[in-house]
């Protein structure tokens, strides 16, 4: 009797140590996500990103009274007012029976049982990044430092910065010339010209390639010329 009650145990409390998988707790992030949205966004939004096959209509549960008494607000024959009062009644019923569903479904019941269940357990919820976990943090790119001796013999701790790249033509790839190499908060601070060129094409292609392009402009002009001539010389032959 004894081992039966202890193997009892161990599952009941495997159970509530049930760890979910990444795909699990992606389908549950969806739902909640679905509820929240059904509550604060707008009709009529569809919401492919959430449910890729299904389009679902928003509920906006925060205006649904003024949406029903809308149609109020404009005259009407009694008749009309009274069709499209009932018609945005139906839809502010059907739209808050659907969140009540939603709310009520065994899945979306898991997924706040497990919600409450890990605030328990971890009642600070996420640690705060403590730098003793991370000794060489300031170790970064842009924070490299060396020591200099001054001309007077003391020692001074330098940063040592970024370096800076050139703009690259957008053709062959090379250094665009004429433009400095700098970082970009550099370029930010320096005037148009200084980090510019004043060439065809903005400046985004060097010297070469604006060259060849220039020439290979000439040739495709030339060549419909001459398929023009050569068209105007059959025809007359003809």
């Amino acid at each position: 009797m004894a081992p039966a009650n202890r193997q009892k145990a161990q599952d009941s409390k495997a159970g509530s140590n049930e760890s979910w998988d990444e795909a699990r707790l992606e389908a549950a992030l969806k739902r909640l996500d679905k509820l929240h949205v059904q509550v604060l966004l707008p009709c009529g939004i569809k919401f492919e990103k959430y449910e890729p096959n299904i389009a679902i209509k928003a509920s906006q549960l925060r205006t649904t009274i003024p949406r029903m008494t809308a149609p109020l607000s404009e005259s009407r024959t009694p008749s009309e007012l009274y069709r499209l009062l009932m018609k945005s009644v139906a839809d502010a019923h059907k739209e808050i029976q659907d969140f009540r569903e939603l709310m009520g479904d065994a899945e979306s019941k898991k997924i706040f049982d497990r919600a409450n269940k890990s605030r328990k357990e971890n009642p600070l919820g996420i640690s705060t990044w403590d730098p003793t976990e991370h000794p060489n943090c300031y170790n970064t790119t842009s924070n490299l430092t060396r020591t200099v001796k001054t001309p007077g013999g003391k020692l001074r701790l330098l940063h040592i910065k970024k370096r800076g790249t050139n703009p690259k033509c957008g053709d062959c790839g090379s250094k665009l010339a004429g433009v400095p190499a700098l970082r970009p908060r550099e370029y930010s601070q320096i005037s148009k010209p200084q980090k510019s060129v004043n060439r065809s094409y903005g400046g985004s292609r060097c010297g070469n390639c604006v060259q060849d392009r220039i020439v290979r402009a000439f040739l495709i002009e030339e060549q419909k010329i001459v398929k023009k001539v050569l068209k105007e010389q059959s025809e007359k032959k003809k």
